[in-house]
C-alpha cells in the first residue's frame, strides 16, 4: 500500500511492476523531496519513470536528487528553501544525462544552491549553461584546477586563481584521457567557456598547461558545491592579499638577481 501510495505521487500505478523495487523505494523519498523543494520537476520525473528507453536517465536524476536531498538542512523535518521551477526543470533534464559520479555531485550540489527561501532566485541559469556544456573531463580538470590553486584576493574584493601549471601527463592520469590533441581540445573548450585562462603553450617544449581558474570558474565551483557565498566568502580563510604575494614576488626575484651575482 505504501509503495502504491509514493508512487501515486507521478501516477504511474499501472507500470509499477515494471520497475524494480530499489527504483522503487528511491522515488518513494524523492517524491516528497520534490514536493518540497521543486513540485514541477515531479512531472518531468514522472516521464521518466513511464518509459523504459529512459530508465537509465531515471536512474542518475534520483542519484543526483539523492545527493542534494543530503546536502539540505531539514528544519523540524520540513524544508524550508525551494527552488526556482525553471532552475529545477533544468537540472532535473541535464543531469539525467549523466552518470559520472563527480559531475553528478557539482549537479546536486548546483540544485542544493538553488534553492531559497522566495524560490524566486534564476541566476543559476549561468551556471547550468555553463556546467551542462562540460565534458567529464573538462570538470574534472576545472574541479582540480580550483582545488589546488591559492585563491588571492584584491583590494576591490574580487578573488582570483594565482596561476596553477600542471603537465599533460598529470592531465592524463586525472581524465584517464591517453591523447595530448583530445587535452588540448578539452583545455581549449574550457578558456572558450571563460572558466581558464589558458592551456598548452604551443612555444614550449614541454605539454605544460595553464589551468589555473578564472572568477567564473570559481564561482561555477562553489556554486556546485551547495554554497550560495560568493568565493570571498567560501574561501575566507584561505585568502591571500595581492600585497602577499607582491611581496614574495619581490622576494624571489632579488633573491634569483643574488644567485646569479655568485654565480
Amino acid at each position: 500500500m505504501s509503495e502504491n501510495k509514493g508512487l501515486d505521487i507521478f501516477g504511474i500505478k499501472p507500470i509499477a511492476n515494471a520497475i524494480d523495487k530499489t527504483v522503487q523505494k528511491s522515488l518513494e523519498g524523492i517524491g516528497g523531496f520534490l514536493q518540497l523543494t521543486c513540485k514541477p520537476a515531479l512531472g518531468e520525473l514522472g516521464l521518466l519513470v513511464q518509459d523504459q528507453v529512459r530508465h537509465w536517465r531515471l536512474k542518475n536524476v534520483i542519484k543526483m536528487l539523492e545527493k542534494a536531498k543530503g546536502k539540505l538542512d531539514f528544519n523540524d523535518e520540513k524544508l524550508q528553501l525551494t527552488s526556482h521551477p525553471r532552475i529545477g526543470l533544468s537540472i532535473i533534464e541535464n543531469s539525467s544525462l549523466i552518470d559520472n559520479e563527480e559531475v553528478q555531485d557539482m549537479w546536486a550540489g548546483l540544485f542544493v544552491s538553488s534553492c531559497t527561501e522566495s524560490g524566486t532566485d534564476d541566476e543559476n541559469l549561468i551556471f547550468i549553461d555553463l556546467l551542462k556544456q562540460l565534458t567529464t573531463a573538462q570538470a574534472q580538470i576545472l574541479k582540480y584546477g580550483v582545488e589546488n590553486s591559492r585563491k588571492i584576493i584584491y583590494p576591490n574584493g574580487l578573488v582570483i586563481a594565482d596561476e596553477l601549471k600542471i603537465h599533460c601527463d598529470s592531465i592524463f592520469e586525472l581524465t584517464g584521457i591517453k591523447n595530448y590533441h583530445r587535452v588540448d581540445r578539452e583545455l581549449d573548450y574550457l578558456r572558450a567557456l571563460g572558466l581558464i585562462p589558458g592551456g598548452f603553450d604551443p612555444e614550449s617544449t614541454d605539454l605544460i598547461a595553464d589551468i589555473s581558474p578564472t572568477y567564473l570558474g570559481l564561482s561555477l565551483y562553489v556554486k556546485s558545491q551547495g554554497s550560495k557565498l560568493n568565493p570571498d566568502d567560501f574561501w575566507t580563510t584561505e585568502l591571500v592579499t595581492k600585497e602577499q604575494v607582491d611581496k614574495e614576488e619581490e622576494k624571489r626575484a632579488k633573491e634569483e638577481a643574488e644567485s646569479k651575482k655568485s654565480r
